[in-house]
This record gives C-alpha cells, sequence and structure tokens, in this order.
C-alpha cells in the first residue's frame, strides 16, 4: 500500500497501491501552505501589517484510474462525489506519512473521462482533487 484516503468506514476508503491486481496511484501531489496578515491603513504611511496565523492547508493531486490496471474509474468516482457532497472529513495517508494536523475535506474535483467502452463505461480517467485542511 502506497497510501490511503477516506474515513474509518472501510468502504469509503481508496487505496493507493501498485500490486500484481490493482495499479492505484497518484501524481503531482502538492501541499501549499499559507498564513494571514491584517493590514491596517494609516493615513499618510504604509499600512502596518499584523499576523494573524497560519491559514488552513491545502492539498493537490492526481489519482490515476484505468480498468486495465484492475480499478474501476466509476466505483471510485462515486466514493470521491459521496464523500464531497456529504461534507465528509478524510484522513490522508501516503506511506508512512498522516498529512495535516487533522483531517481533510474535499474541495474540489475534477472528473474527466478520458476514454469511454462500446456501453459507455468510463474505463480510464486522470481524477484532479483539491483538499482543504478542516480543524
Amino acid at each position: 500500500m502506497l497510501g490511503a484516503i477516506g474515513t474509518r468506514d472501510i468502504d469509503d476508503v481508496i487505496v493507493f497501491e501498485v500490486s500484481p491486481e490493482h495499479i492505484l496511484t497518484i501524481k503531482d501531489f502538492i501541499r501549499r501552505n499559507s498564513v494571514r496578515f491584517a493590514e491596517t491603513p494609516v493615513v499618510l504611511r504604509k499600512p502596518v501589517s499584523e499576523y494573524l496565523g497560519p491559514d488552513l492547508d491545502k492539498l493537490t493531486f492526481k489519482i490515476t484510474l484505468k480498468a486495465q490496471h484492475g480499478v474501476n474509474p466509476q466505483v471510485q468516482f462515486n466514493k470521491l462525489i459521496h464523500l464531497q457532497r456529504d461534507g465528509t472529513t478524510l484522513t490522508l495517508l501516503i506511506g508512512p506519512t498522516a498529512f495535516g494536523v487533522f483531517r481533510w475535506r474535499i474541495e474540489n474535483l475534477s472528473i474527466p473521462w478520458e476514454i469511454i467502452d462500446n456501453q459507455g463505461r468510463c474505463i480510464s480517467s486522470e481524477v484532479s482533487i483539491s483538499l482543504k485542511e478542516y480543524v
């Protein structure tokens, strides 16, 4: 197992793995950290900056889903859409590392149907996911 994203309910977990039966991997993983500042205007001078603290972290990455690698893209789409629409908070593990102070929520999903078979099923997709820290 390379990692996983999901909840305590095993039906909601997506496992990143490479095995003889399945290949489900992530790529283009980016973590964005920022801080918050307030600016107070001062007459005839530059504004005064005041540090407010850290902002919520953001993560973006892509998941490659291909039927030829033993993965049903539609099943994974449905899991992600369900988790996003329910506002479910998630844990993200990559290798031994758990990311974030607590949990994450799916902020944005982009689900392209790249290859569709002759029965109208998506058999290949590269899903883009944006997560925002949930504290």
